[in-house]
């Protein structure tokens, strides 16, 4: 390859369809780093027309090479919340088709004009690296997924009850049986994009803030005390919209675990420079070891025909049943935190993979998921730790006896 004319290699990096690769060739091959350096800017953004990563990631790619080209446009974090995590993170709600639909500024989706090679290599580099984080973080969710066998009620008619005076629901006990599971398969696009963009969503955090400590940001000083206090999640949410946050705090957990389990080193173990900043600021973190892609890359699907969303631009069907469990007067684990769920990876997967794994229990009577909301519940509780259940119940029915107490003594008066 060393020996082949400019123009061929030229052409050869120009047909490539990924980040990945074209970081790889790089770090390969001198002759292809140099036709780089001549016409890097257009070559990446010729991969990156070819590519299918969601909005998000291209957005949040745009800025971290805005931040390193030093061309920053929100004057303060206010202004950077409003106009860009207010537009990012998504609240898609169902529309009668020709009805009119939410308007806001367009955002980059490609790398700025001026971009200098250097921040491209970097962005490439981080390309590469979050492509690896995000097969092994989904292994890892996967393989605790899987393995979950929930328990569903024998009875399709039983129900928690609703008179909380008479029968506490978290008293109730049912006869069940173990759901049949089927295998949903390799991760799909909505899965895999989700830990992508939390990866990118984290390293933006982390370009913001080192912008910050090197006086790069013009902003208010109190502007960036925030930001420093802040911890990777706290930024992505709108509002009371924070199904980003949860998927954020989902691969922050992993990256901990391979952190302890020495997975991962903080700089990049090949000592290449073609990356760039492979000591220098707070970055994401790198594999020891290489990674072998087991399924294949799945294709962006066309948006949802109503909205012209994605599925990917709201929180996943799990994060809304713990909604339900946490929530509903009735439910036998009101209150329950996500901690135990986000450990199984349910802030990233789709319907499908939930309902193959028998936590949408289907009506008797059809194919359908069943109408019956104590159902659902029994199932969703039935995967949690034992011990989880029981405080959760404890805490129940403490605040139900003072509840009850404080009753009585007002009737007794």
């Amino acid at each position: 390859m060393e020996t082949l004319p400019f123009e061929l290699l030229h052409d050869i990096v120009s047909r490539l369809d990924d980040c990945t690769s074209l970081y790889n060739l790089l770090r390969a091959s001198p002759a292809i780093s140099r036709v780089f350096d001549h016409d890097g800017l257009q070559l990446t953004r010729a991969i990156f027309s070819k590519d299918n990563k969601c909005d998000q990631i291209r957005e949040s790619i745009s800025l971290v090479a805005m931040l390193d080209s030093s061309s920053f446009a929100y004057p303060s974090l206010d202004a950077f919340i409003t106009g860009f995590i207010h537009v990012t993170v998504k609240d898609i709600r169902p529309q009668r088709p020709g009805g009119p639909r939410p308007t806001s500024a367009p955002l980059p989706h490609d790398l700025p004009d001026n971009t200098p090679i250097p921040t491209i290599r970097r962005v490439l580099s981080i390309c590469a690296q979050i492509a690896y984080l995000t097969v092994v973080c989904l292994e890892h969710y996967l393989e605790k997924f899987n393995a979950l066998r929930p328990d569903n009620m024998v009875d399709p008619e039983a129900r928690y009850s609703r008179d909380l005076k008479r029968i506490p629901p978290w008293t109730q006990r049912f006869k069940s049986f173990k759901a049949p599971v089927n295998n949903y398969g390799p991760p799909v696009w909505e899965e895999e994009e989700r830990v992508s963009r939390a990866l990118w969503r984290i390293q933006l955090f982390y370009d913001l803030r080192t912008a910050a400590g090197q006086s790069r940001l013009s902003w208010p000083a109190e502007d960036l005390a925030r930001l420093q206090s802040m911890k990777e999640q706290d930024l992505f949410v709108k509002w009371s919209i924070d199904y980003e946050a949860e998927e954020i705090q989902t691969v922050t957990e992993y990256l901990d675990h391979a952190r302890a389990t020495n997975l991962v080193v903080s700089h990049d173990a090949s000592g290449s420079s073609s990356g760039g900043c492979s000591r220098g600021p707070p970055r994401l973190p790198f594999l020891r070891q290489p990674v072998e892609r087991r399924w294949p890359t799945p294709r962006r699907p066309d948006p949802e025909p109503v909205t012209q969303s994605y599925k990917i631009d709201l929180g996943t069907f799990g994060l809304r049943q713990w909604q339900l469990l946490s929530e509903t007067s009735f439910s036998p684990l009101r209150t329950v935190k996500f901690d135990s769920y986000r450990r199984l990876g349910v802030a990233l997967w789709c319907q499908k993979r939930i309902q193959a794994i028998g936590l949408s229990p289907l009506n008797r009577k059809g194919p359908k998921p069943s109408i019956n909301l104590s159902l659902w519940q029994f199932a969703w509780r039935s995967i949690l730790d034992p011990r989880e259940v029981g405080e959760v119940e404890k805490k129940l029915q403490n605040e139900w006896e003072v509840r009850e107490s404080a009753t009585i003594r007002t009737v007794s008066i």
